[in-house]
């Protein structure tokens, strides 16, 4: 995309009565029998200040606005639950509404005259036709109904399943550009996560190679940012070459972890390691520290906006400029995910990073702490919503998630009981106990529009999974495999519609369908000797493999449990690669040779 740059003097949107998402609004625009216009935005958005600066601050727009419509403006990360239920393909989303929240029609980026000529002509419409217009609503809306009643729970989930993803996953990858799908190019570390999974426990070159190639290319190309740190959030070219210059921190997170679990694993099962993916990893969480993170809210902000050319410019140039604003808010959610990364890196990088990240990773978790056990927890902090937001399902997944990581690299068994309760908070207000699976926002009876439908989402679902299983081996709780087990049903009969974004599922899978490999490493992370151990249990080959961390000053230990059955200690690379080499002798891989299917890769 071409670069643009406005003077923010020239942004009038806030000229138009942006209107929040709540009941008294639609109740308004039923009253004054007007359509809503629904914008839906994002902070890190390039594209929606754009917009704002160029078609929303139209006096002709504005003027056409005010007098047939009411604006609504909700922020896509404020409001997940909106932007799932009514983006129409993107940022900014144009979305148009009976005054009762029924879809009618929608785009998203559009300039003046193009907005104006679509206003005129659905408000045309909207005054000739109004029963026809309701009656496409209703449709769309009983459409998505059904849609979402086929996420329902049905025969056990077989290990196989992960098999199957891993081809689909295959089948997606880009072979002369590294990562997944054409352009535009996203950097999906979720995708990656799987295929780095797949590596450790399969052992496949084809995995290595995909690895490989896909983080070589994304730290080469101007998508990595090699002056202050981090990814972009994607590119309009496959290649990588065109980057969008905003910086989301869930994207970073993951990446960060990405390229030090990459480092660990590649050198320590082959030693073929590239020079530099520790270094990339952590550049990454030192760009999140540096910039993202707030002491003063113990949160991170959401990202970075893209709306200024401060990313193109060299270093002795950007040294003197102001950087692009953060998000002024945090969220619950990806507050919780990248507090549980830095704790499990802060073992992983050099010492100075790595207290630095454990402590801001215990203050963010104490926060969470503190506010999911007073009942104050928001997903948006400081909270900025109106009363009758919805609650969501990925900030208590989040929790749980961030609790069990805290648990383990602490020992803190007051995050052990937060994670309890979490995850009781969790199953209470969102799981589906007919059909399985988690919903994304709690039942609500005077829900507006197509938030009248819960529907459950594959990511989030599957953080979930993930948090309980991790609960189920530190409390031997049958209930929580249980829920785990008829969620993981739920979506196995609907998880091929998505493609390769399935490696959520297919990890999951795997995870579940295999027994607990527990390591706990006691030592100094300063100790070689610790990280070697530490390195040895990451290149482990088991598919439900928890590694915790201990702190002492004695020599460096590694303590291995399978499943029930807790094993002397040993103080050897060496020792603890027979101890879990016993443990998976009698387990048969899933996993078909994937080289005989996709020779060359």
């Amino acid at each position: 995309m071409t670069s643009i740059r406005f003077s923010p003097n020239h942004n009038l949107a806030h000229r138009i009565e942006w209107l929040p998402w709540a009941r008294s609004t639609f109740e308004r625009a039923q009253a004054e029998d007007k359509p809503v216009l629904l914008s839906v935005s994002a902070a890190w958005c390039y594209w929606c200040h754009v917009m704002d600066e160029t078609t929303y601050s139209d006096p002709d727009v504005q003027s056409l606005l005010t007098d047939r419509f009411l604006a609504v403006r909700v922020d896509n990360d404020h409001r997940p639950d909106i932007n799932a239920r009514y983006n129409v393909g993107g940022w900014p989303t144009t979305a148009f509404l009976t005054p009762h929240g029924g879809l009618i029609g929608g785009a998203t980026y559009l300039p003046p005259d193009q907005f104006l000529a679509m206003l005129t002509e659905l408000q045309d419409a909207y005054r000739a036709d109004k029963p026809k217009i309701y009656e496409q609503s209703r449709d769309l809306l009983q459409r998505r109904r059904e849609h979402a009643r086929r996420v329902s729970a049905g025969p056990e989930v077989s290990p196989s399943v992960a098999d199957h993803v891993a081809r689909i996953v295959a089948g997606a990858y880009d072979a002369a550009n590294g990562g997944f799908g054409s352009d535009p190019k996203f950097t999906n570390s979720s995708i990656l996560r799987f295929v780095l999974h797949l590596y450790r426990t399969t052992g496949e070159d084809f995995y290595a190679a995909m690895l490989r190639k896909s983080l070589d290319s994304m730290a080469d190309s101007p998508i990595y940012d090699r002056i202050g740190g981090g990814f972009f959030r994607y590119s309009a070219t496959a290649d990588w070459s065109e980057p969008q210059r905003e910086k989301v921190l869930e994207d970073n997170i993951l990446l960060a972890q990405l390229y030090l679990d990459a480092s660990v694993l590649l050198r320590r099962k082959d030693g073929r390691e590239r020079t530099g993916y520790q270094d990339i990893g952590e550049q990454t969480l030192k760009y999140v520290s540096d910039c993202l993170y707030d002491p003063d809210l113990r949160g991170f902000h959401g990202s970075q906006g893209a709306h200024s050319d401060y990313f193109a410019l060299d270093d002795l140039d950007r040294s003197h400029a102001a950087p692009p604003p953060r998000d002024g808010c945090c969220y619950s959610s990806v507050d919780a995910v990248a507090a549980a990364v830095m704790l499990e890196a802060a073992w992983k990088v050099e010492r100075g990073l790595g207290k630095r990240l454990a402590q801001i990773g215990n203050d963010v978790m104490s926060r969470l702490a503190d506010a999911s056990e007073s009942g104050t927890l928001t997903h948006v902090h400081p909270d900025s919503e109106p009363a009758d937001a919805a609650t969501l399902l990925v900030d208590w997944a989040g929790l749980l998630t961030g609790f069990m990581q805290a648990h383990a690299s602490t020992g803190n068994p007051t995050y052990l009981n937060r994670a309890i309760e979490a995850a009781a908070a969790m199953v209470d207000r969102f799981f589906d106990e007919s059909d399985g699976g988690f919903f994304d926002i709690e039942a609500d009876e005077e829900a507006v529009g197509h938030l009248q439908v819960r529907e459950k989402q594959l990511p989030e679902n599957m953080l979930a999974v993930r948090g309980l299983i991790k609960l189920y081996n530190a409390t031997r709780n049958e209930d929580y495999r249980q829920v785990c087990e008829a969620t993981l049903s739920a979506f196995a009969g609907v998880f091929r519609e998505y493609g390769e974004f399935a490696a959520d599922f297919g990890l999951a899978v795997d995870i579940f369908c295999n027994p607990i490999v527990e390591v706990t490493i006691e030592g100094d992370p300063d100790d070689p000797s610790c990280r070697l151990l530490l390195a040895e249990a990451a290149g482990a080959n088991s598919p439900n493999l928890d590694i915790k961390t201990v702190l002492a000053a004695a020599p460096p230990l590694a303590h291995v449990c399978l499943d029930t059955v807790c094993l002397p200690p040993v103080s050897t690379p060496e020792s603890l690669a027979e101890v879990i080499a016993g443990a998976n002798s009698q387990q048969e891989s899933p996993f078909q040779d994937i080289l005989r299917i996709f020779p060359g890769g």
